[in-house]
């Protein structure tokens, strides 16, 4: 990630050194001069706000073990880039600012932000004084309060969750707005339109049944800003000083960008077409808009960060995520669409392996986490490693995947031990059937919800696959939907629905790989980081002792001191390490000469 100054002179970006995710200040105005590098001890960046031209808020986060658990921790500095000097944020006050709860940046206003945060058992918003790290409560509300606020310090709203998991916006102490959001609404309120106005943005299903993106107040109703009969909006696009919303992101295969500026429109268009075959999207700019921060990323081109400058018509790359990598080194990537078997278009994608022809390879089944994710034709860094270690990968949007409207969502509701494991095992018989993938040699892996695909495979789909790995995987759904004495979250609601235990209970138990270890057939590699707080490493701990008491092939391997999402460069490595020798060992090409020669 990348952000300009306001005035162009600087940029700031977050890269990682030395296993850590730090932000590197740059002077634009100063060639070959040395950066100013900041970074917290065991922690890593994660974003940047530039207050003026010198001083910019860099937030870090670290994952802490408390009394057997783990908590997020957050760090906020402000940084004087010209006197080389830092403030730390809330350190010295008695007010704890909770982590990722900023509300407001104050565009106008170079020494305050709002943040939510608690006093003396009091939650509330707070104003904060990046200078003396003073903070001051502004409105008392519910833990479970959020704030509209219109990106200049001004409190607009509220909104607040009742019992009954109804959302309320309350505009002037007027409820003008009611969202059910009990199993997770299909309508989002995602922040504000750019102007003098004050018009809710709102992301719903259209009239086609993608997600669209709308302005709404209650006395004009609702305006369309965006629809579209075959794409969702994929996120929308927030102006970086003030937070408005300025545009929107949908995926075909590729991510693109549109903004509703029309100078800025004209960039992103003209950005499109230096780099076709490419996602490219402007990610921050100075204010006179003479440059430009671009991230451009394609499926056999890496992330790059580059700057544009219109007036010269120049684009320089400022940072590639993995250099050395390119379209000459890695593997193929193609659509690979096919219908299930219920009649139900499956969109996918396949990568083929670097120099080998696409007949009887080992494959290598990645559903994708979520489950309300997709995948795209953008680069993807562990999918590429296994292609080029010499299988061809499969990445399926099965039911219940985002990007194809709400009906396709909601078909995976209850279906995960179902029609959900269908639409892979289809994939697999189409490829079997092309006479692409050998079918002697195919494994499962996935992380996340991804990691439950895996595990649900080995256990669903005993005969299909040959091996399996689970990256910090879900194994025993009704943990995971477990209900407080007095209160239910509407986290807990929406995954009841997704597994279905909204309707029938028994469906947490019904599609838990945990509870049918004596199904499995295959060896497993489980991997987790012990400071997840995504899901909890207890769910691997789960699976593996089921899987133990069943007398199955299982290894267990604990990523030490990280957390859901790999932050650190170490875990990565020693990931991708584990993957690499458990593939060779089970469908890998040594261990298929090893099978055909063995007495």
């Amino acid at each position: 990630m990348a952000k300009l100054s306001p005035d162009g002179h600087r940029l700031a970006v977050i890269r990682p050194m030395n296993g850590f995710e730090q932000v590197m200040f740059l002077d634009l105005t100063t060639p070959n001069s040395t950066p100013y590098v900041v970074g917290q001890a065991g922690a890593m960046a994660n974003q940047v706000i530039w207050k003026d031209a010198t001083h910019a808020i860099c937030f870090f986060k670290s994952n802490v073990e408390v009394r057997r658990s783990t908590a997020i921790v957050e760090r906020r500095a402000v940084f004087d880039i010209v006197y080389v000097k830092s403030v730390d944020v809330g350190a010295h006050t008695e007010v704890q600012l909770m982590p990722g709860s900023l509300q407001d940046t104050d565009a106008n206003d170079p020494v305050h932000i709002y943040m939510k945060g608690v006093h003396n058992q009091i939650y509330g918003l707070f104003r904060v004084d990046i200078v003396t790290g003073n903070a001051e409560l502004l409105h008392a509300m519910r833990l479970d309060t959020s704030y509209i606020t219109n990106g200049y310090g001004a409190f607009v709203g509220v909104i607040h969750v009742d019992r009954d998991l109804t959302r309320h916006v309350f505009v002037d102490d007027k409820d003008i707005l009611q969202i059910e959001s009990k199993g997770g609404s299909d309508l989002q309120l995602v922040g504000l339109t750019a102007g003098d106005k004050l018009e809710l943005v709102e992301e719903k299903p259209s009239a086609f049944g993608t997600k669209g993106l709308y302005a709404w107040t209650p006395a004009a109703g609702e305006t369309t800003l965006y629809e579209n009969p075959n794409f969702d909006v994929d996120g929308v696009l927030h102006d970086e000083r003030d937070g408005r919303v300025i545009g929107f992101s949908y995926q075909d295969d590729l991510t693109h960008c549109q903004f509703f500026d029309p100078a800025l429109e004209r960039v992103q268009r003209s950005l499109e077409k230096a780099f076709p075959g490419q996602s490219v999207c402007v990610v921050s700019h100075d204010v006179a808009g003479s440059a430009f921060v671009v991230v451009t990323d394609g499926p056999k081109n890496p992330p790059t960060l580059s700057l544009y400058t219109p007036g010269n018509h120049q684009v320089n790359i400022i940072e590639n995520d993995y250099e050395g990598l390119g379209p000459d080194n890695l593997g193929d990537v193609k659509v690979y669409n096919y219908k299930a078997r219920d009649g139900l278009d499956i969109h996918a994608y396949l990568t083929l392996p670097p120099g080998r022809a696409a007949q009887n390879l080992p494959l290598v089944v990645f559903p994708h986490g979520g489950p309300e994710e997709r995948d795209s034709l953008e680069f993807n860094w562990w999918a590429q490693f296994m292609a080029t270690r010499g299988y061809a990968v499969f990445q399926p949007n099965f039911r219940g995947s985002a990007g194809y409207g709400t009906k396709f969502i909601h078909a995976g509701d209850g279906e995960w031990a179902g029609k959900v494991q269908y639409d892979v095992q289809d994939g697999v018989h189409k490829l079997i059937a092309d006479g692409i993938a050998d079918p002697k040699r195919i494994c499962i892996v996935g992380a996340s919800y991804g990691g439950y695909m895996a595990l649900a495979g080995a256990t669903f789909s005993p005969d299909l696959y040959a091996c399996a790995i689970s990256y910090a995987g879900v194994s025993d759904l009704r943990s995971i939907i477990r209900l407080p004495l007095f209160w239910v979250s509407e986290g807990i609601s929406i995954w009841k629905r997704r597994i279905g235990a909204d309707k029938d209970y028994d469906k947490a138990d019904d599609a838990s790989p945990a509870q049918f270890a004596k199904q499995v057939k295959i060896p497993i590699l489980l991997l987790h980081g012990d400071r997840d707080t995504t899901v909890a490493f207890q769910q691997s701990v789960t699976e593996n002792d089921a899987l133990k008491e069943a007398g199955k092939q299982v290894e267990f391997i604990k990523l030490q001191g990280d957390d859901h999402y790999m932050e650190f460069a170490s875990t990565r490595i020693q990931l991708l390490k584990e993957v690499d020798r458990f593939l060779a060992a089970h469908i890998g090409d040594k261990a298929q000469q090893a099978s055909v020669t063995a007495p």
